[in-house]
């Protein structure tokens, strides 16, 4: 079938046509970028000053945004080694931008904005640029990069970006809650008279975490909360002082050993990325990336579990070190997750652009080569202190009388595995402008995807806790390493259309749908996973507005994802504590919404970019059963009910205005409320994150900042009242005591900027 004729059915068949946001529409009717989102400050994250955020896309959050560097994934995959472990843009960057969704799902077979950022080159004179960072709880910040050439076409680009992070909260079991250091060196030559281009560039990162953003807070019982006890949060720390290492049980011996939080924090990251870009004579264009990534992956994460009342004539007896008998009324469970592992990687991606000889259609064939190996050893640690600013850890006694630090080690179970994933996948795309009133594109990837490898898929036979483990090992009694492996094909499809009604006035709309598997981290927990496919569907369809003061679009969109998978722990309340089962669960999400995206222009050096998304994110098929030790069963239905920790409600507010020198900037996100337990009884209201700034240039070389994070100084709390995750009963949830945590707190920040 001849390509006009393949469109022509697309058309008259497409029942879902698609969207790009305003920021997304180019000024020409008759031309669409639709491979990038733009005025997304991704780098404005009101919960860490080192990540970017991740964009709503009607589904739940994951542990870190999708970052691409030199068209390739920096992290294979989000676990173990998550992005932001080796990843903190800055001056080495030339360009930094924000993936489609569309674009995501062809170069990365899933669903969502990816942050989409490249290397610079070299230049033809020595120059560079330094940037210095400063905020007043004596965060600093510096990263330099000098690019010069060397002779013969070739260059070199040296960068190094350095975190010291003390933290708002000064941590008595740790110096700094945050130390990243970045060094790059490159090498690059220009060829064919400027049509060819290649580099290699090496890299080495250190990141080291031991942060604990955490607070106790009373919970009203009507979405808000209040202080406890006059704690401060993100300024009072809440972390045992003395928890500067911490006990665990290796999974693979079962031997109880110590670690320092700081070396049990630590990863390291190597690897060699080769770049070639090359334009051949007839248009055609040829990009190809290919990384060899070595990294060590160290986490040591804290974590609050439940406060719990305290009644020594009920529970077991805690003590302080000094073995003096703790008396207060309240103790905070936490939880430190021990997870050493490992990826090593070898991805390439290559990909071929072109344009038909009359122009109208813009063609690209990519393929990836990925092979991932990774593994994980995990170990949970259950720890105490008190629940107050700077608190004291709490210790028990153990069969001898001797204090230990942990009331349960490896609780339910460990995690461990140990395998490999192949990723191969061919994908192709068509951008064709029609006619002067008709833009379309359609694109399709198809992966396979082969893993194998050993894990700890079951509970040891005739689980006990004693007074030494607490818990189970791979070498206790009954365990065992099980095989496990899986062999898939995932498709994936684009497709969107842009029709121009009157001029500036038109519609569009986008459909993607993304197949997924399990992978390897789906085999660590006790269980084995579903394999059933994921399917992720999502539409989008609207209107656009373009004229020399407006671009807009608005749209309605509708998203499913199936056999959503975790693997989640339940409280239960006990006569003598806590308790709790880890099991997992498959359930499919849904949401439906309405999305206006704006950008104003109304005069010159003013600009408001504005949006808002009326959304209403569902379970489905979500049917929970288990037992808790104590025997008590589990089983709660909770399809339909509102997807805890998202909104219904956001509002993106973006105001600037530049004149000579200066340019204001103020950026606000407003959250509606979000549940906190799956029955929909318990919810937090609304907040707002704040940001803002003021840029001066003082000359074409030299540039100053003062920036403004949470100008409101709200809370922000969130979390969860574990005991409550599955009750309808509100009452006892009146005026309760409980920990979570929070978005940043009032921060100033000054930075300067030099190039030469």
């Amino acid at each position: 079938m001849r390509s006009n004729q393949l469109w022509a059915l697309l058309l008259a068949s497409s029942l879902v046509p698609t969207t790009a946001l305003a920021q997304d529409v180019a000024k020409k009717d008759t031309v669409q970028n639709s491979k990038e989102v733009k005025n997304r400050n991704v780098m404005l994250n009101a919960s860490s000053a080192d990540q970017p955020r991740q964009i709503n896309v009607g589904l739940p959050s994951s542990l870190s945004a999708t970052i691409f560097e030199d068209g390739l994934p920096v992290s294979y995959s989000v676990w173990p080694d998550m992005p932001y472990f080796s990843w903190f843009g800055g001056t080495a960057y030339g360009k930094l931008g924000v993936m489609s969704i569309s674009e995501t799902a062809l170069q990365y077979g899933a669903v969502g904005y990816t942050v989409d950022s490249y290397h610079k080159h070299s230049t033809p004179k020595l120059g560079g640029t330094v940037n210095y960072q400063l905020n007043q709880f004596g965060r600093q910040v510096l990263d330099a990069t000098v690019t010069a050439p060397i002779g013969g076409g070739f260059g070199f680009i040296l960068n190094s970006h350095q975190i010291w992070d003390p933290g708002s909260y000064k941590l008595t079991a740790a110096n700094l809650t945050t130390r990243a250091q970045v060094y790059k060196v490159g090498i690059d030559k220009t060829f064919a008279e400027g049509r060819g281009y290649m580099s290699l560039l090496a890299q080495y990162s250190r990141y080291t975490s031991t942060g604990s953003s955490y607070a106790p807070f009373i919970f009203v019982g009507d979405g808000s909360v209040k202080k406890y006890n006059g704690f401060d949060y993100g300024i009072d720390s809440y972390y045992g002082q003395e928890a500067n290492t911490f006990t665990y049980l290796d999974v693979m011996t079962g031997e109880v050993k110590r670690k320092s939080w700081k070396d049990g924090g630590t990863t390291d990251n190597k690897q060699l990325t080769f770049n070639l870009n090359y334009d051949f004579k007839n248009g055609n264009h040829l990009d190809v990336s290919s990384k060899f990534k070595w990294g060590k992956v160290s986490m040591a994460m804290s974590a609050v579990s439940g406060i719990v009342a305290y009644d020594p004539s009920t529970v077991n007896k805690y003590y302080y070190a000094s073995g003096k008998e703790f008396t207060g009324d309240h103790i905070q469970n936490r939880w430190m997750m021990y997870v050493p592992g490992f990826e090593h990687d070898w991805l390439t991606t290559a990909k071929l652009t072109g344009k038909s000889k009359n122009g109208l259609h813009s063609w690209r064939i990519g393929a990836n080569v990925w092979y991932n190996r990774g593994g994980i050893q995990q170990m949970n640690t259950v720890m105490a202190h008190e629940v107050k600013a700077n608190p004291h850890s709490l210790y028990v006694k153990d069969a001898n009388g001797n204090l230990v630090d942990y009331m349960a080690l490896n609780p339910g179970s460990g995690e461990f595995y140990d395998g490999h994933e192949f990723k191969g996948a061919v994908y192709l795309s068509d951008d064709w402008t029609a006619t002067n009133w008709l833009w379309m594109s359609i694109g399709t990837r198809l992966e396979y995807l082969g893993y194998g490898g050993n894990a700890a898929l079951n509970k040891p036979a005739g689980e006990t806790y004693n007074s030494r483990t607490m818990g189970w090992s791979l070498k206790s009694p009954g365990a065992k390493m099980d095989r496990f492996h899986g062999d898939w094909l995932n498709p994936a499809f684009t497709y969107s259309l842009r029709a121009k009604i009157l001029p500036g006035f038109g519609f569009d709309g986008e459909y993607v749908y993304v197949r997924q598997r399990p992978n390897l981290q789906d085999y660590a927990g006790s269980e084995l996973p579903t394999t059933s496919p994921v399917n992720i569907n999502m539409a989008r369809a609207g209107i656009y507005w373009n004229n020399s003061w407006i671009k807009l679009v608005s749209q309605f969109s509708f998203i499913t994802q199936t056999n959503y998978k975790s693997r989640t722990t339940f409280y239960n309340t006990t006569a003598t504590g806590e308790e709790s089962v880890t099991f997992p669960i498959t359930y499919n999400i849904q949401t439906m919404g309405w999305t206006t995206d704006v950008v104003l222009t109304p005069f010159k050096g003013a600009a408001l970019h504005a949006l808002l998304t009326i959304q209403d994110p569902v379970y489905k098929k979500f049917h929970m059963t288990g037992t808790f030790p104590s025997g008590k069963p589990v089983d709660v239905d909770v399809s339909d009910n509102t997807v805890t920790a998202m909104s219904k409600t956001l509002i993106e507010l973006d105001p600037s205005y530049s004149f000579n020198k200066f340019r204001f900037w103020l950026s606000f996100r407003y959250f509606s409320k979000q549940y906190i337990n799956k029955t929909n009884s318990l919810y937090f209201n609304g907040h707002w994150e704040s940001f803002g700034g003021i840029n001066y240039a003082l000359s074409p070389k030299i540039n100053f900042a003062l920036n403004v994070v949470n100008i409101f100084n709200q809370s922000g709390a969130t979390g969860s009242i574990s005991a409550a995750d599955l009750v309808e009963d509100t009452t006892p949830y009146k005026n309760y005591l409980m920990s979570g945590s929070y978005i940043r707190p009032f921060e100033v920040s000054l930075s300067t900027t030099i190039n030469f």
